[in-house]
């Protein structure tokens, strides 16, 4: 990925995207923390909101996000959306995990301490989505119902979505139990590249397992950049499995320009 530092902050792109022109995306880093409702330094996070917007020349009072609820879901950016959750959860679009929407000059913000978030974006017919996908927003599709809610609201086909999987826990050491894996079963293909057994522990391949859903709902592999950065691991990036309860949230801000 791209590495950018702007004063005390440090952001990071995806190659792909950042040749897209009219799209500015960034993932943003530690130490900031860009959630308000909990981890280190909440009280400055919509300050950090606010410049992340300034980089990318945005108006702070069209950023959106979604509440993020573990689930599958996404939704289209309504008028009555616009500017909700800029400032914490309370006033976020309810009951989803992810965003999609053609306005210019609606950044959305999706926060992750370990889960992929998952970006999609339509050249052709600009239009751009983002979700937030848990292990359990994986094992709902999250992926896969992004790019067919971008075939709905926008026309969008599959083969031209340009894709992103920013940093999350990695094979590497994202370790879960085998109820994981059952659940996984029920819905996800290729179950047998998703989950790696070493030293007699699971890990969850979180990476190949959206990569996967991806490519199956008809977006090309060529077209799909996997950041394959551990935030585990990696300590430019906040992590629940590592830091705890005062783990804060690194996240995806996106948008049409």
């Amino acid at each position: 990925m791209i590495e950018q530092t702007h004063g005390d902050i440090r952001l990071l792109q995806f190659e792909s995207l950042a040749k897209q022109p009219g799209l500015a995306h960034a993932v943003t880093t530690r130490p900031q923390n860009m959630a308000p409702h909990r981890g280190v330094d909440r009280e400055r996070s919509v300050t950090w909101r606010q410049q992340t917007c300034d980089i990318l020349g945005f108006n702070f009072d069209s950023l959106t996000a979604p509440t993020q609820v573990h689930g599958g879901d996404s939704l289209r950016i309504a008028d009555c959306d616009v500017g909700r959750g800029r400032t914490g959860r309370d006033g976020a679009v309810a009951y989803v995990d992810g965003l999609l929407t053609d306005r210019r000059g609606v950044p959305m913000l999706i926060l992750s301490a370990d889960c992929p978030v998952i970006c999609v974006y339509d050249p052709v017919r600009p239009a751009v989505g983002a979700v937030h996908a848990s292990w359990q927003g994986t094992v709902a599709l999250a992926a896969s119902q992004l790019v067919h809610m971008m075939q709905r609201e926008f026309d969008s086909e599959p083969a031209r979505l340009v894709a992103a999987i920013c940093p999350s826990a990695g094979p590497c050491c994202y370790e879960v139990g085998e109820e994981v894996r059952r659940v996984a079963e029920t819905k996800l293909t290729d179950t047998h590249r998703c989950f790696v057994e070493r030293d007699g522990k699971l890990f969850f391949d979180l990476w190949t397992a959206n990569r996967t859903q991806l490519i199956d709902a008809g977006v090309s592999l060529d077209n799909i950049e996997t950041a394959g950065l551990c935030s585990i691991c990696d300590k430019r990036f906040w992590s629940h499995r590592r830091d705890g309860a005062e783990a804060g949230r690194f996240g995806l801000m996106v948008g049409l320009q």
